[in-house]
């Protein structure tokens, strides 16, 4: 009834509660607040409950014989009975309908209550209590409850009938408990509740030790706070209270941010000559709109300058290119109006740091694509590249400038830091002409072969069959065919020419074939006998998507394209062009279930299927039948691009399909109403490069499901768009729109040709010596520091303390199931580096650990682990690339939702090598074990609120155990090379 996972512990219930009660519980603001229907209900559900409670007794059952003795009952529930009670033809009917809903919604077995009635068997119905804990104390609750009126006497009506209560009990528990103690004794709960909004975003790292608030920064910052605040961080309840009340929350935001980040990060940022120019900077000349008055906080940009803020070698921040092309971009017109409505001073843009605050300033602007996330996007790419290749000036300026319209396109440039400034001008320069064709379907076919061609180019270099030594040579080859295109017929010959090239560049036949190019993308060639028959699966799998989207061969494109060159030369082979222009015509659209006119009343927005209807129109029989002449024939050559462009654009589909898809197999239209340049939506031409939105999904009047845009985040999206028909194990589960498609695509997109048994093995030391090392712990009071120390880099506060806690106790196995295994992975890779002689003594895991590193250093080596076994984090770091990172899971933020949350969760696919160790899986099979594994936890998700990031780790552990114990059915049959 309260929207609850029933697979929470005790002590989750009241918070969650809490949170569900202020986010969902109430609708407007201010003086006209009023009650959801769900919080109406969830009241009466709580009243009913306590009535059944009191009827059913000490022995917490409820028992009615008969009749006689069920009129309570029935006036608790809302019924009576109809017509006379005991005999075999009573039935209930509603009394009072208020009560019979509440009922009903909560599961009450009223139809076995009925049989009794009827004269059947005794109604025996358990209704026990349970007793969840209270933060602090209840009564500290209902003294601070608003207005102190008899409903608000006990805790539970308290946090039911006052908004504020509530999300102030959320923000507490989000705080270590000795903070909590603190703050209920100075300010009080009381003075808090005003502010419970801005404690609720950004409280979690507020920590109080012996009275004092300790500071990011520590205490050489305290001064530096006490100016921002107002008053000591001695003087801890009122500096909290004006921390969170000062600027509309801007400077807990602040705060929050600075504490969040890493060491280096917070080193500079907190440094007492910068800490009260950089808030100035973000506050700008005015503190609205305000820091709490979103659902979720408004901050993004903030953290994630932060969290990512790259140093040049001497320590400073990081300028890609140099200041003088950030003052010339931050003064282009839409930046210079942006700039100034923030405060922003170009004068100021002397050097690094005065980059920075106007970085800080402009990241307050909620928008994606203004020069703060440009900022952000451009030091990730610089930051990768060697030393001696960093960014020009004038590629930063050109980069900078097109930001708004390719920014989705730069993630290719990030994760291949081997392109040169060359080849990402050549990138920029070709796409501005293409978009420049003024035939709008020629615009359109050239725009997807081009994007299908440099998505093959990724797909083959991020698998290294395009080495790093060959990828900038092959990247101008592959780009460079499109720089001029005029008609269908070059855009054919351009396409062609480019595979050409990106087949030659992988090692490929160049006049390959399309089973050929399945072959190159299904991944390397395999020695094994394992690696063979994955090979073989992963290409099949392709194939049945490109079976299923009607597809016309490559083969059979090519195949035309070089008969209709023949004939035009004056070879006389136009009758054995016939079987392979017939091709062409196989696939038919299906009937129209609307008339034009009746789809041009229904369907939102503008819809045509022009590209499928001159394909349905292409008649190249009759081309080649006949005697054609050269123009004839040039344009027949030029017919062949829509096939061309649906076939290239289909492979990227079909190696990116996710785990269970379903729409890429029942939709044969999908890839083929890609729309390239716009066609189908009014207002779109300017987004033509960005990420692909899913238009048209449930609406067949407009055409149906269709992506519009690029095929930027391909794997995201694609995804997205097939998450919905993962079914959940649980009536109650939350799936969620961001999360669910991150983790679909953390476990598709990595591949695992290249890994060894030795890094699969290490991969599972890893997590098992940080089992040991938390069991050690637990016994040694030092080791027990070292440990906690470590782990507190990747945890709030509070789980810090849940953490020190639980090792005083000696509950290290509790601890090991509930943290992750990237924190434990981390766990004993930081402890190694901290304290490198210790790691062995704490069990065998460390033990053989220490021996695997030193026999094979290069091959466990931690920077290739996390290549292997990370996932890509194209908002996080800005690229594809695969890495594991560490830091704390993000909070939900607006804008981003949780798909921040999904990239910071990094441990599915080191959980799934390490089963695949224990039962002796060769690292090949985690190409088919991780996909399906995926998807079956992801089913299991039984969550109570957006970042429930507890009730991933719960569905992952017990897909483990269904594994561990054969108790999966889907998972593929594995023959014997590839079985345990």
């Amino acid at each position: 009834m309260a929207a609850i996972s029933q697979k929470v512990s005790q002590a989750e219930v009241m918070p969650l509660l809490a949170r569900n009660l202020f986010l969902h519980g109430y609708q407007g603001q201010g003086a006209e607040i009023q009650p959801t229907e769900f919080l109406i209900l969830l009241r009466r559900y709580v009243q009913q409950a306590r009535e059944l409670e009191t009827l059913a007794g000490p022995g917490g059952t409820i028992r009615v014989s008969g009749c006689d003795d069920a009129k309570q009952v029935l006036q608790i529930l809302g019924y009576r009975t109809r017509p006379d009670c005991g005999k075999s033809g009573t039935f209930l009917e509603t009394a009072d309908s208020k009560r019979a809903f509440v009922t009903i919604d909560s599961g009450f077995p009223i139809s076995d209550l009925e049989k009794t009635l009827q004269g059947g068997e005794v109604f025996a119905y358990t209704f026990p209590t349970s007793r969840v804990p209270v933060l602090l104390g209840a009564r500290d609750w209902t003294t601070a409850s608003e207005g102190g009126s008899k409903e608000n006497a006990e805790f539970i009506d308290a946090i039911l009938h006052d908004h504020a209560l509530a999300r102030l009990y959320h923000a507490c528990a989000g705080m270590d408990p000795e903070t909590q103690i603190a703050l209920r004794k100075s300010p009080g709960l009381k003075k808090l509740l005003p502010v419970a909004a801005s404690l609720d975003f950004y409280g979690d790292f507020i920590r109080i030790r012996s009275g004092r608030v300790m500071v990011p920064g520590g205490a050489r910052t305290e001064p530096g706070w006490k100016n921002l605040v107002g008053v000591s961080p001695e003087s801890s309840g009122e500096f909290v209270l004006r921390l969170l009340a000062k600027d509309n929350g801007w400077l807990a935001a602040f705060y929050d941010s600075l504490a969040r980040v890493g060491p280096a990060q917070q080193a500079y940022l907190t440094d007492p000559s910068r800490l009260q120019h950089l808030y100035e900077a973000l506050r700008g000349k005015y503190a609205s709109p305000s820091a709490t008055a979103s659902t979720f906080r408004p901050d993004p940009d903030l953290l994630l300058l932060m969290t990512r803020l790259q140093f040049d070698p001497n320590g400073e921040p990081r300028v890609p290119g140099n200041l003088l092309a950030w003052k010339t971009i931050l003064s282009r017109q839409a930046n210079s109006r942006l700039a100034r409505s923030r405060g922003v001073r170009f004068g100021s843009l002397n050097n690094s740091e005065g980059l920075l605050e106007a970085m800080f300033a402009l990241s307050r602007v909620q928008i994606d694509d203004g020069p703060s996330q440009a900022y952000l996007m451009l030091s990730e790419l610089d930051s990768r590249r060697p030393e001696g290749r960093r960014l020009s000036a004038q590629t930063v300026e050109l980069m900078a400038g097109e930001f708004p319209e390719f920014k989705d396109q730069y993630l290719i440039f990030s994760e291949f830091p081997e392109l040169s400034d060359a080849s990402v001008a050549l990138f920029l320069k070709t796409s501005g002409a293409l978009e420049k064709i003024p035939d709008h379907t020629l615009r359109g076919n050239a725009m997807g072969i081009f994007q299908a061609n440099v998505g093959l180019w990724q797909i083959l270099a991020r698998q290294s069959q395009i080495p790093p030594a060959g990828q900038d040579a092959s990247w101008r080859a592959v780009v460079k065919e499109f720089a001029q295109i005029s008609s269908p017929a070059q855009l054919f010959d351009a396409g062609r020419q480019s595979l050409v090239e990106l087949q030659q560049a992988a090692g490929g036949k160049p006049q390959g074939s399309q089973n050929g190019m399945i072959e190159l993308i299904a991944g390397p060639p395999q020695s094994s006998l394992a690696g063979q028959q994955m090979h073989a699966q992963m290409a099949e799998r392709i194939r049945a998507v490109m079976e299923d989207q009607r597809l016309v061969s490559l083969d059979t494109l090519l195949a035309l394209g070089d008969g209709l060159n023949k004939m035009a030369q004056g070879a006389p082979i136009g009758d054995s062009l016939v079987p392979l222009a017939e091709q062409l015509q196989e696939f038919q659209m299906p009937r129209p279930i609307f008339s034009r006119s009746e789809r041009t009343e229904w369907a939102a927005g503008t819809y045509n299927n022009r590209h499928t209807d001159l394909q349905m129109r292409t008649d190249l029989v009759k081309v080649v039948k006949a005697p054609p002449s050269g123009d004839q024939l040039r344009e027949a050559r030029g017919e062949l691009a829509p096939f061309l462009r649906d076939t290239l654009v289909g492979l990227n589909y079909a190696y990116y399909e996710p785990p269970g898809a379903q729409a890429l197999h029942n939709n044969p239209l999908l890839v083929r109403s890609h729309d390239f340049s716009g066609e189908t939506v009014i207002g779109m031409d300017r987004l033509l490069w960005r990420r692909p939105r899913l238009l048209g999904a449930g609406s067949p009047a407009g055409g149906g499901a269709h992506f519009v845009g690029s095929l930027a985040d391909l794997p995201y999206v694609l995804a997205q768009m097939e998450q919905d028909f993962v079914v959940p194990e649980n009536i109650q589960a939350l799936i969620w729109s961001d999360l669910v498609p991150g983790v679909l695509t953390n476990a598709e997109l990595p591949r695992w040709w290249n890994v060894t048994r030795n890094e699969l093995h290490a991969v599972a030391l890893y997590q098992r010596a940080g089992e040991e090392l938390l069991a050690a712990a637990a016994a040694n009071d030092e080791l027990r520091s070292k440990v906690t120390s470590v782990l507190s880099d990747r945890m709030i506060p509070q789980r810090s303390w849940w953490l020190e806690n639980s090792l005083q106790e000696k509950r290290s196995t509790d601890i090991s199931v509930q943290l992750t295994p990237a924190d434990l992975f981390y766990l004993t890779a930081e402890f190694r580096r901290s304290y490198p002689t210790e790691l062995s003594s704490c069990g065998p895991a460390g033990k053989e650990l220490e021996v695997l590193l030193r026999q094979y250093p290069a091959e466990v080596d931690g920077d290739r682990l996390s290549q292997d076994f990370g996932v890509p984090h194209p908002v996080l770091e800005k690229t594809y690339a695969r890495d594991l990172l560490s830091v704390q899971p993000f909070p939900m933020f607006e804008g981003y939702s949780s798909r921040l949350l999904a990239e910071t969760w990094d441990s599915t696919n080191l959980y799934w090598a390490r089963l695949a160790d224990e039962m002796d899986y060769p690292p090949v099979a985690l190409n088919t074990l991780v996909p399906t594994l995926t998807v079956r936890m992801i089913a299991k998700i039984f969550a109570s609120d957006l970042d429930d990031w507890p009730a991933i780790l719960r569905a992952m552990r017990e897909t483990g155990e269904d594994f561990r114990h054969g108790r999966i059915a889907s998972l593929p049959v594995i023959s014997g090379a590839l079985r345990p």
